[in-house]
């Protein structure tokens, strides 16, 4: 498979370097600590940043760009560092405040992120991970952004984060199959995601399928899950 020969190249620059090293692992071990806060998640960042850069390829991007995805993956979610654990991890639905509060964590993650000069130039990872909850049809937050207002990263993590999301137990439903999940997207196409990024997701669901095949079932907790995730249970 091209495109994951292509992924584990892209991966793999960060050897190149000690730098840029420490720079994706400083990202890695961020994003587990956020995921680690919840035990429902398996590796949901990790598995968002490896979607994510898997998409920005198939989209044709080079990759240094892919790595900037790739990182930003990782980070998405550190805004929620700064959401109350009874929100966070609140069992049943959100009440409205509750909601309100809960989305503003991309922007606390944009705020956090800022500071790190590679990270909040323009497009940069603080613009994707504050853009990546809004919807290509406008109606996402922070900023309400529609169509190619949001930035292309933040329109990739989009995608990444929902399909990562989809293949975990939440507390509101249970684990999609990968089948599932990639209906759902289809469904939400020109509407919650970019169509043309869809369009290149379903040109190499099998490359996805193998990405997810190495993040599901990371521990005791959740080898039914793997199966589940995958539409390989019966």
């Amino acid at each position: 498979m091209k495109l994951l020969r292509a992924l584990d190249d892209c991966l793999g620059a960060y050897r190149c370097g000690q730098l840029a090293a420490t720079v994706h692992q400083i990202a890695d071990t961020l994003g587990r600590a956020v995921d680690a806060k919840d035990k429902r998640l398996f590796e949901h960042s990790s598995l968002t940043a490896e979607l994510a850069t898997v998409l920005a390829l198939a989209h044709g991007l080079p990759h240094r760009q892919a790595d900037v995805v790739h990182i930003a993956g990782h980070l998405h979610d550190i805004g929620k560092i700064g959401i109350p654990d009874s929100i966070l991890l609140k069992p049943g639905g959100l009440d409205p405040a509750e909601w309100l509060l809960m989305k503003e964590h991309p922007r606390i993650g944009a705020q956090i992120l800022g500071p790190i000069e590679l990270f909040s130039a323009k497009n940069s990872v603080a613009d994707m991970v504050l853009s990546h909850h809004e919807s290509y049809d406008g109606g996402g937050y922070p900023q309400g952004l529609a169509g190619r207002d949001i930035p292309l990263g933040g329109r990739i993590l989009a995608v990444a984060d929902s399909l990562a999301a989809m293949l975990e137990c939440r507390a509101y439903r249970p684990s999609m199959t990968l089948s599932e999940a990639l209906a759902e997207i289809e469904r939400c196409s020109g509407v919650r995601y970019d169509p043309d990024l869809c369009r290149d997701l379903f040109l190499h669901v099998d490359e996805v399928a193998v990405v997810v095949s190495r993040h599901c079932g990371v521990s005791e907790e959740y080898p039914r899950q793997a199966e589940t995730a995958l539409g390989l249970s019966g």
